[in-house]
């Protein structure tokens, strides 16, 4: 769905936002991928120009189901309430969309807003002529990337070892296995084989996808310590902040949860009470490209480290901007949308240098995905 605003084109520092699109895609997967066992993607595409027909694109998604309530609310709550807005004046925008909408909770609301803000992002790149990064402000040329693509439940042993040494052989210095679908038991077994095949020069991380209760993740974490794991992701349910909280006051193992997080409030809690070591904001879900950079800021205050949850072509640009960020996650989600996926060069990533976010789409792809 397309709202549009009629006028003349604005000059550069009257340029408003003219009409706000919208696609729903489902992109199969194939197999399960990672620990969350999706083997579909839905995603809300969203497309914003402004008065000088600068277009931008930005996206949200959902593994479980319901990303046509993102879309719905783009449509007929945000679209009209944005489209006429100037650009010089879309934090301002931002934070009156949340407003409105902040009763609602935040499941679908944010993940909406997060898609409309990437894009808008995407146009301020554009429009000044830098990539993204540029725009924020550029800490780093280059980012640390490991692999987490190639570890699932369903995998032997011997496939875990196989996918972990492939990443090792492209250049990767760190891999993230799952575990929690099993026993406690039987996960240790399989990662201490890892371990054992690849040595101990290598970074495991260690994601369980909020499937562990208090104590099995406390005895798992210990006996994690002994196998010098990296970090321990989302032991608990994401909501559960005082049982990370115990958890980290007990274990010498970081812990890192993030990617079901939605807004700076959030994120705020698990700093305030000393939660996690390691933050995984996800720009598509927890708001966009600003509340990222704001989520960013608190993280640096703490001292705490920021490792985005998947789409590197859009968060190498973050991680590029934010001196908290430690590591890039290589996890091919919408690489079946993508012209040009981004590619680790010896363990790191670099950010292209098109203006904007410089993602390319398959334009094919994204039509023939489409639900109409």
């Amino acid at each position: 769905m397309t709202i549009s605003a009629a006028g003349s084109p604005a000059t550069a520092s009257e340029a408003s936002i003219a009409h706000i699109g919208t696609r729903f895609l489902r992109i199969p997967l194939g197999a399960a991928r990672g620990g969350s066992g999706a083997t579909e993607v839905q995603v809300v595409f969203v497309t914003v120009a402004d008065t000088d027909g600068i277009e931008g694109t930005g996206f949200t998604f959902a593994l479980g189901g319901g990303a046509e309530s993102m879309q719905a609310i783009i449509d007929t709550e945000f679209a009209p309430a944005i489209v006429g807005k100037g650009l010089l004046a879309w934090d301002r925008t931002w934070h009156d969309i949340w407003h409105t909408t902040h009763r609602l909770g935040r499941g679908v609301a944010l993940p909406a807003l997060s898609a409309v803000d990437i894009a808008v992002w995407d146009i301020r790149g554009k429009r000044s002529g830098q990539p993204l990064h540029r725009l924020l402000g550029t800490y780093r040329e280059d980012v640390p990337v490991y692999g987490s693509s190639r570890a699932t439940h369903t995998m032997s042993t011997e496939e875990l070892i196989a996918g972990t040494r492939s990443y090792l052989d492209e250049g990767y210095t760190a891999v993230k296995l799952r575990a929690g679908a099993r026993s406690a038991e039987e996960d240790l077994e399989r990662i201490k084989a890892v371990r054992d095949a690849v040595g101990t020069t290598v970074r495991l991380m260690i994601d369980c996808n909020e499937r562990l209760d208090f104590a099995t993740a406390l005895w798992f974490g210990r006996r994690l310590e002994d196998l010098n794991i990296f970090w321990l992701e989302e032991p608990l349910i994401s909501d559960d902040i005082v049982g990370h909280a115990r958890l980290a006051a007990q274990l010498r193992l970081p812990i890192a949860v993030g990617e079901h997080l939605l807004g700076r409030f959030e994120f705020a809690q698990y700093i305030s009470q000393q939660a996690a070591a390691i933050l995984q904001p996800d720009a598509p879900l927890m708001g966009g490209v600003s509340e990222w950079m704001r989520v960013a800021t608190l993280a640096e205050a703490a001292n705490v480290s920021l490792s985005p949850h998947c789409f590197p072509e859009l968060h190498i640009h973050l991680c590029a901007a934010a001196k908290a960020c430690s590591y890039i996650e290589h996890f091919p989600l919408i690489d079946g949308i993508l012209a040009e996926p981004l590619r680790a060069e010896r363990g790191v990533m670099r950010p292209p240098d098109r203006p904007g976010h410089g993602i390319r789409w398959n334009e094919e792809a994204v039509e023939r995905l489409q639900v109409r």
